[in-house]
């Protein structure tokens, strides 16, 4: 169970990475949203079930699984939030 929890805590850093790469790499302000996205719920989702794979439940299980649902949660609502206000706006690719 150590080793998988190594590899989701490995997968979702280098999700992240990726998403900050796609961040600077990317211009149009709805692909960043898109990038963000995905690397934000995904990323953290990953390194967060590895955490409570890898410490086990009893260790961080109960917080992890807080902030986990607080971030599928509110990690949506602020990038349709985002990208509405960059729509009202009328901000183009």
């Amino acid at each position: 169970m150590r080793i998988f929890g190594e590899v989701l805590l490995f997968l979702g850093l280098a999700l992240l990475w990726l998403g900050g790469l796609g961040m600077a790499r990317f211009r149009s302000p709805y692909v960043r949203l898109q990038v963000a996205g995905v690397a934000d719920i995904g990323g953290t989702s990953l390194f967060l079930v590895g955490l409570i794979v890898w410490e086990g439940w009893e260790a961080t299980g109960g917080l992890a699984l807080v902030l986990l649902l607080f971030l599928l949660f509110t990690g949506p609502l602020a990038t349709h939030a985002v990208a509405k206000s960059a729509f009202v706006r009328r901000i183009r690719d």
